[in-house]
This record gives structure tokens, C-alpha cells and sequence, in this order.
């Protein structure tokens, strides 16, 4: 039978015990416990042993000579038990419920629209990335990266009929010298991500950071991995939904190496070209920014940012 006991300043009052009369005899107690975390005390001195079981599979082990807390990651139906002197009283006491992993449904918007569901939730916004810059005419000094959306979460209580906007990303351009197009604001529940910045012309810098936490484009003529790119990180909780980054794009170069684009996790920036006659990456996944061009003139593109997005887990 549980019972409280006064001496245990516990928030959750349920104990269990028994007397072990014989020395090393393995005692088999019938007695359901949930997943939590526990201690076991003794009187009487001697070195204590359990398995603990769901059904027939041992869950977890424990022994030793003096007060031991540990935890049950799931529940258990039955344990056995053991003392290597006789005449202990033993009690294992719960003192905390097991903490439950976040879930439920993810829902992904990626249109703009009404937002239907009720409840609370929460969720994650991104802006749309924006587009590389174009270089100048001469094929030398190539464009910037664009810089990615900014990226926002929190809790939400859905009420039916949100309104949401979801940015769109920074088309890429093709006429020489000639700066991105910046990537469009999402908002949602009274926050806005704004786009990311375009990439500018000729040699010029990144994109800007979409508000608040975006990432900037890579600087033109930069080459190398992660060339001036950088990563968006929300420096939020919320962001256990999504891993938490997207990434600008990487600057168009004159040599043979690209300029990287940043990022991970929800979108990751578009590569800068290198030769004449070949378009910019485009920024992949959600929110990245598009790579700038190397060469202008040649009806090429640089890279088009990729769009924002919504996501809710409920």
C-alpha cells in the first residue's frame, strides 16, 4: 500500500515498503511504478540490490550500500530485491514524474493564408532569403550572396483565424551590375521576420541579415568554404522545432572556388558561380539566401533566394 510519509519533503507522496527478513534471499515484489525519478532507503545497514522489471524484461539495476536515487525511464510491474544482511526495512519513495518529450503533429505552411487550427501550440517563422547580385559586365568583381529571413518562434494560442504572410525569396537577376532582389517579410501572431537583403553588384557586400536573427550573404569575390556566408540562429528555445538555422548565400568568385553558402537545418544558402555562362545556387530549403554571380552579361542568373516559412506543432 502506498503511504506519506512526513519525514520526506516530496512533492509527490507515494512510497513503498518492505521488511527483508533473511540475508541474500531474492524477494520478487509484485508492485507497478510509474516512470519517474525514485529513491531507496534502508535501515539496518547492508548492501542493497534490485531489478526492476516490466514484466519479463529487466528495465533497470541498481545496488549499493547507502541511500540511492536514480531513474526509471519507463514503468515498471514488478521487482526484485535483495540485502546482504536480513531484517532491513526498505522504502522506495517517488520523487519526480518523468519528463515527457515535446510532441504532437507538425504542421508546415509554407502559402500565405488564415491559419484554421485552435489551441495552444507553438511554432517557428521564417522570411524569405534573398537573391545573389550580379557582376559587372567586364566578368570581373562578382556579386554578393543574399542574406537569409529572419527566424522567430515562441508559444501561440490558435484562435481559428490567423492571418499569416509568407515572405516569398529574392528573385535571381541576369542584367550586369545589378543588385538581388531583398526576399519577402513573413508574419504571423503579430511578429514579422523581414526578408533577407540582396546581394549587391560588382564586387559589393553580402545581402543583409533578415530581423530578427538572420544570417548575411557572402562578400563578392570571396571563395572558399563558407566564404563570408554566415548562419541565422534564433538564440531562442523555440528552435528544438526546426534546428533552429537557415544560412545566407555565398559570394560569387573570379577564382576556381565558390564562395559557400551558410546554414543548416531549415535552409542552407545558394553556392556563388564561378564561371561565365553557369547561374548562381540557389538558396535550398526555407529562408536561405541565393549565390552571387561571377559573370555578367551573359544572361546568367545569380542565385534566387529560397521562400519563408511557417511551422506549428500542436
Amino acid at each position: 500500500m502506498p503511504f506519506t510519509d512526513p519525514f520526506i519533503a516530496n512533492p509527490y507522496p507515494y512510497a513503498y515498503s518492505q521488511t527483508l527478513t533473511v540475508a541474500n534471499q531474492l524477494y520478487d515484489i509484485t508492485q507497478s511504478l510509474v516512470a519517474g525519478v525514485y529513491s531507496v532507503a534502508w535501515t539496518g545497514g547492508g548492501t542493497i540490490f534490485i531489478d526492476f522489471y516490466n514484466g519479463t524484461n529487466l528495465v533497470t539495476t541498481i545496488t549499493g550500500s547507502s541511500s540511492i536515487s536514480f531513474n526509471l525511464a519507463q514503468g515498471i510491474t514488478n521487482y526484485k530485491i535483495s540485502n546482504s544482511v536480513g531484517g532491513v526495512s526498505v522504502t522506495i519513495s517517488l520523487l519526480g514524474l518523468a519528463l515527457a518529450p515535446i510532441s504532437g503533429t507538425l504542421y508546415t505552411y509554407t502559402s500565405t493564408g488564415t491559419v484554421t487550427q485552435t489551441g495552444s501550440a507553438y511554432y517557428v517563422l521564417v522570411g524569405g532569403g534573398g537573391s545573389g547580385g550580379q557582376s559587372a559586365s567586364n566578368g570581373l568583381n562578382p556579386g554578393g550572396g543574399g542574406g537569409s529571413g529572419g527566424i522567430s518562434g515562441g508559444r501561440v494560442t490558435l484562435t481559428g483565424s490567423m492571418p499569416l504572410v509568407i515572405g516569398q525569396g529574392g528573385v535571381g537577376v541576369a542584367t550586369a551590375a545589378t543588385n538581388g532582389n531583398p526576399g519577402g517579410s513573413s508574419t504571423f501572431n503579430g511578429v514579422t521576420c523581414t526578408g533577407g537583403g540582396g546581394g549587391l553588384n560588382s564586387a559589393g557586400g553580402g545581402g543583409a541579415a533578415g530581423t530578427p536573427n538572420g544570417g548575411l550573404g557572402g562578400n563578392g569575390g570571396n571563395a572558399g568554404a563558407g566564404s563570408g556566408s554566415s548562419s541565422a540562429n534564433s538564440n531562442t528555445f523555440f528552435t528544438f522545432l526546426t534546428m533552429g538555422t537557415t544560412g545566407g548565400g555565398g559570394g560569387g568568385s573570379t577564382t576556381t572556388t565558390n564562395g559557400a553558402g551558410g546554414g543548416s537545418g531549415i535552409g542552407t544558402g545558394g553556392a556563388g558561380c564561378i564561371n561565365a555562362g553557369n547561374n548562381a545556387g540557389n538558396g535550398t530549403g526555407y529562408g536561405s539566401g541565393g549565390g552571387g554571380a561571377d559573370v555578367g552579361g551573359g544572361g546568367q542568373l545569380s542565385g534566387a533566394g529560397a521562400p519563408g516559412v511557417l511551422y506549428i506543432v500542436q
